[in-house]
């Protein structure tokens, strides 16, 4: 056999063994990942009651990551805290390449007691808004 070939045909082999499907038997526990913030504003819907969502357009660090995002209640300030976040199968192939998102996530301000509230997401001051309204 030709040993140009045979070097190719190793090669092709080796690269493929480490694309093989995950074991069946062996669930794969979702990994956290970041997100990339490009822009976050808080939209106030002029509405009775008040509604607030938190509106983010940004990246995943592949496409097969999932955004996943927690809101807080509010804290003694008024303080209002979101975390945003990503989450994949490490088992999955995936093309590393960015996967862009937009998404609008309510705030819940229903019944809270009147005043200014701030909004910050992954720590950083998004904006405040008066409740209710």
């Amino acid at each position: 056999m030709n040993p140009t070939l045979l070097i190719l045909l190793l090669t092709v082999a080796a690269s493929l063994t480490g694309c093989a499907a995950p074991d069946a038997t062996s669930p794969s526990e979702p990994m956290g990942g970041a997100v990339f913030i490009d822009s976050a504003d808080l939209l106030i819907m002029e509405s009775y009651p008040v509604q607030i969502s938190l509106h983010i357009v940004g990246n995943l660090p592949t496409p097969c990551h999932e955004f996943w995002v927690s809101v807080g209640q509010p804290d003694d300030k008024n303080r209002i805290d979101a975390t945003a976040w990503s989450e994949s199968d490490p088992a999955a192939i995936c093309a590393q390449v960015l996967q862009p998102f937009e998404e609008n996530v309510s705030i819940p301000i229903a019944g809270q007691e009147d005043g200014t509230y701030s909004v910050w997401l992954n720590g950083e001051l998004i904006g405040e808004f008066n409740y209710p309204g």
